[in-house]
């Protein structure tokens, strides 16, 4: 950090600029109370009536627990440490009294008014009606981290707000010390703004206020994140309605705006002092400011909720609740929360009365340093009248959008006076037509500001934010969504452990600075993006003729949007043929029955591939984290093959089959297939040609996958690299051979239904589902199969089965896993291949666990939520690791009982790498042999497989590799050293039989 980025409040000038090297900050983690609800300004919350700080102190890593009135709070080295000794800990809570909603009515307020609006609607030639919501908890999940450091009696906090106002005088209460021992250093951010991807400066005095609590009880320094949704707070909205009217020629008539504030917990959580006040019981030393009856401040509302264009006749009512504490929302906030309405408006207005939008604002622009910046961005984007332009490609709309703003800054130039700043942006979007997804591909923009020279010189950061901000509007979505990875790190002090954004490419952006303007500056400040929103909306109705009134502009809603306009445009033709459909149903679902069990299918015409370009970047990049997900590359990529080119030998029970060629290619892959053949072969099984697909293909599974995420897929694999390779024919010995009895077979088995979320269940559990039942086919391989071949449910669902004649664990409550798995263990083990209670990952699933490694953080967890619901409710962090040295300790009691020639084979093979005693790690991690669930199974063929192929190719590099000892070890002494592992290390399970046969059949077969 440098000077020029931090405001230093306190006298800890000197010392205070750098904080400690992060390696020396321990993780903080704070118990919230079950029940945490505002009402009135007021807090209640339930009560804490005891909890066991032993256990938790116990736990390796743990440096302090902090317990004063109903806080709650842990310290230790990692995050996991934290999470485990907050788990150790059993909290019990006591519910509060039920609270009395007063139920205050809204208030509204005239803003401003000239004009006979009234009067000027009734004699309009057009009128237009709209309303517009903005989340004042912004488009990404909003949250803060603090950092504070105690030592010598004294505290320094790290934290994002540039107006912490009372924080000092309130942490000096909580601390019980002097003022003067607190310093405050915060880094460069606007209060309450949002642009700093996931930092939400509004919270950032409780983040700060839980760091100190736990940092002057453990002597160091601490780092804390809250979520908004920890501390009570409600999703709080701008709601802004607009009614417009238009004269004959084309001008704007009338106009009138009545906005109001849905956020009463957001605002009292926002507003109120630190809860660590309030949950220790600290008096709060700060009297709150009061407020006019709207419920906002001047400061918080500026001149944004104005429109900065003149109109014949204007009306502007706010409505807000009284009694709320502190303004709802901020001026950033608030600020894009009206722009956005108003610049969405007059896009509508200027697209209903066939204008073109910049010149619409011009004509209604009186401030003339305003309409320079205007015409300057217009003509540096060299923007052209909506109409003229043309669509190249009919599948990737483009559409360009524009957005105009002018505010009042509380800066701190001009001797902290307020500044008049405008902003101008022209924003480009791609829309795939197919899937909804949208990726802005370039803005230009330009920004003036009374501010004079400031910020000149800044372009690159204020590139990097309007990327940001534009990058962020089109994030968000539901069972099908895909946040991403690849967004641009910012420095590490503002993005450690923040939300990612979303995949597609950060767009270009353009600075409108070169064309004469001397007065125009290149700050970073928030009203640089307030045209932000508005200008991707524009241009993606310009592209698809969708107008979105609420951010986030996800996919998903483009594509319904989309879907609707088709279902419009066909209405005229349908007409009385809609009111026979009710008829038709039931005969509908009787041919589709019928059409899954035909023994012979019409083969669908083969197509020519699309073109390069055909897909948004934004599709393609979703279409890859959808192939990762189903790991389509792991059963379509032959050893030492090209990637997805097939020809992978998979063995049933019913013979061998042969994974196929889905690269583009025309003769030996899908090149000619459309997005009709794909589709079917993907949800009913059955190829382009007609013919039936054998269930080792798990389109059982991939049925349930969204229209969405197919059609990502499909466009992912049509834009990667054709390779012109034949798989070997799969040739099954009769019976199985007759592909035609796979319609009777999918008559009994198959339903090819789309996923469909249980509303019992939270938004992750159903996340987890889709992802475990339908991309990630977790029970294709981890399910056992009846007589025919197909999965067992019920009870046995996840029951354990076979894949690539290795043993896919069970992985509910008929795991064999001698320490039980937990949510958190599974995360570890497919986030990194490796879980310390279990081992690691090595067969079919170590190349599942790299293609996982794809994914956002978030799916994975989702996945291991889902799956540890169906097992037993696992021990804690100071259980398991109990229960691990138990089994530890047994292990080393067997061995002295054992010895002979397989104790020296152990001793000379596995010993270095498998054993604690035995030296340092020399190949990666030591897995402990005494967890390891292959080892407490009932079948001897994963430890088998393991000892015969090694693990050339792990998971993840730190791992370590694991040596082949198939060549130099032969059979009698690898049938040895299976019965001594099983004796030594699962010394209650009884010996394996048969190892002889298994250890013949395995040699026999072909590796992976």
């Amino acid at each position: 950090m440098s000077g020029r980025d931090q405001l230093v409040i306190g006298q800890d000038s000197v010392t205070a600029w750098q904080p400690p090297p992060e390696r020396q900050w321990l993780a903080g983690h704070v118990i919230r109370p079950p029940v945490l609800e505002w009402h009135a300004g007021s807090l209640r919350s339930a009560r804490l009536l005891g909890c066991d700080e032993a256990a938790a102190r116990a736990l390796p890593g743990v440096a302090s627990v902090v317990r004063r009135g109903n806080f709650l709070g842990i310290a230790a080295a990692t995050a996991q440490q934290a999470a485990q000794a907050a788990g150790a800990l059993r909290a019990r809570w006591q519910a509060p009294p039920k609270a009395v909603d007063p139920g205050a009515p809204l208030t509204r307020r005239l803003l401003a008014a000239h004009g006979d609006t009234t009067q000027a609607m009734a004699h309009a030639t057009g009128r237009s009606a709209q309303g517009y919501q903005w989340p004042l908890s912004g488009l990404q999940p909003a949250g803060c981290t603090a950092v504070a450091d105690w030592r010598d009696g004294a505290l320094r906090v790290w934290l994002p707000s540039r107006n912490p106002g009372a924080l000092r005088t309130e942490l000096a209460a909580l601390l019980g010390v002097g003022e003067d021992r607190i310093t405050l250093v915060c880094w460069q951010a606007m209060d309450g703004d949002n642009d700093r991807a996931g930092e939400d400066a509004q919270y950032a005095h409780h983040a700060a206020a839980d760091a100190a609590l736990l940092a002057q009880a453990a002597g160091g320094t601490v780092r804390v994140r809250v979520e908004a949704h920890e501390l009570g707070a409600t999703q709080a909205q701008v709601n802004t309605h607009i009614e417009s009217a238009w004269t004959v020629d084309g001008e704007i008539a009338a106009y009138a705006v009545n906005a109001a504030v849905d956020a009463r917990g957001s605002a009292a959580v926002m507003a109120a002092p630190p809860l660590a006040l309030w949950l220790t019981g600290t008096p709060a030393p700060v009297v709150e400011i009061d407020l006019d009856a709207s419920g906002a401040s001047d400061e918080s509302r500026g001149d944004a909720i104005l429109p900065p264009y003149r109109f014949a006749s204007l009306s502007v009512t706010q409505a807000g609740a009284p009694g709320l504490p502190r303004a709802a929302g901020t001026p950033a906030q608030t600020a894009r929360a009206y722009v956005f309405a108003h610049e969405s408006h007059v896009d509508e207005v200027a697209a209903a009365s066939a204008q073109d939008p910049v010149a619409l604002r011009l004509r209604h622009l009186d401030d003339a340093r305003g309409a320079g910046l205007v015409r300057r961005v217009a003509a540096q984007a060299n923007w052209q009248p909506r109409g003229e332009r043309t669509q190249a490609n009919q599948n990737v709309r483009r559409g360009r959008g524009f957005a105009y703003a002018s505010t009042i800054e509380a800066g701190e130039a001009n001797a902290g006076q307020p500044v008049q700043s405008w902003s101008a942006w022209v924003a480009e979007v791609e829309v795939d037509a197919s899937t909804g997804e949208v990726s802005v591909t370039g803005v230009t923009l330009g920004h003036d500001s009374d501010a004079g020279e400031q910020g000149a010189g800044n372009a690159p950061a204020l590139q990097q934010e309007a990327a940001r901000a534009a990058q962020q509007l089109i994030a968000g979505g539901s069972f099908d969504s895909w946040p991403g990875t690849a967004a641009p790190a910012l420095p590490a002090r503002h993005d450690a452990g923040l939300p990612a954004l979303a995949a597609a490419p950060l767009p270009q952006v353009r600075i409108a600075g070169a064309l004469g303007a001397a007065t125009t500056t290149l700050g970073t400040s928030a009203a640089a993006t307030l045209p932000a929103a508005p200008a991707v909306a524009n241009a993606i109705f310009d592209a698809t003729g969708v107008r979105l009134r609420e951010p986030p502009f996800s996919g998903e809603r483009i594509r319904l949007a989309l879907a609707a306009q088709g279902r419009a445009d066909g209405t005229n033709q349908r007409g009385a043929a809609r009111k026979r459909n009710w008829l038709l149903a039931g005969a509908t679902a009787a041919v589709g029955l019928f059409a899954t069990a035909m023994p012979w299918r019409a083969p669908i015409a083969p197509v020519v591939p699309p073109e390069a370009g055909f897909y948004s970047a934004a599709t393609i990049e979703r279409g890859r984290l959808v192939a990762a997900a189903g790991d389509c590359a792991v059963c379509h990529t032959a050893p030492n093959g090209v990637r997805n080119a097939g020809g992978l030998a998979l063995d049933t029970p019913f013979g061998t089959i042969y994974s196929t060629n889905i690269t583009p290619d025309v003769e030996t892959g899908i090149g000619n297939w459309s997005y009709a053949a794909f589709e079917r072969a993907m949800r009913q099984g059955i190829h382009r040609d007609g013919r039936h697909l054998y269930p080792a293909f798990p389109y059982t599974a991939f049925a349930k996958v969204s229209d969405g995420d197919l059609q990502a897929l499909y466009a992912y694999l049509m834009a990667a690299e054709p390779v012109r390779a034949k798989a070997p024919e799969t040739a099954l010995a009769f019976p199985y051979n007759l592909r035609p009895l796979m319609a009777g077979w999918n008559l009994l088995f198959h339903r090819a239904k789309p996923f469909e979320a249980n509303p019992a269940r939270s938004a992750q559990w159903n996340r987890g589902a889709y992802l475990a039942e339908g991309l990630g086919h977790c029970s294709a391989c981890h399910s056992p199969r009846n007589a025919l071949g197909a999965e067992r449910g019920g009870r046995l669902y996840l029951g354990g089965g076979e894949a690539e004649g290795w043993e896919a664990p069970a992985l509910g409550k008929l795991s064999h896993a001698p320490v039980p798995w937990t949510e958190q263990s599974l995360f570890e083990y497919l986030r990194t291949g490796y879980a310390p209670h279990h081992g690691a990952a090595a067969g079919p699933m170590a190349p599942v666990v790299e293609e996982l490694a794809l994914l956002p953080e978030d799916d994975v967890r989702a996945i291991a939520h889902y799956v540890a619901s169906f097992g037993e409710t696992g021990p804690d962090a100071a259980a398991a690791s109990a229960q691990a040295m138990l089994l530890e300790q047994r292990s080393a009691d067997a061995a002295r009982a054992l010895g002979g020639p397989a104790a020296r084979l152990y001793q000379n093979a596995c010993a270095v790498c498998h054993q604690g005693d035995q030296g340092i790690r020399q190949f990666g991690i030591k897995p402990s042999l005494a967890l390891n669930t292959n080892l407490h199974g009932d079948k001897p063929d994963n430890l088998i497989s393991v000892l015969l192929d090694g693990i050339p190719t792990p998971a993840a590099s730190e791992l370590g590799y694991m040596p082949a000892f198939g060549e130099s070890l032969d059979d009698r002494q690898l049938t040895q050293l299976v019965h001594y592992l099983r004796a030594r290390f699962a010394p209650d399970k009884p010996a394996w039989e048969n190892v002889d046969d298994t250890l013949a059949r395995l040699r026999a077969a072909p590796s992976h």
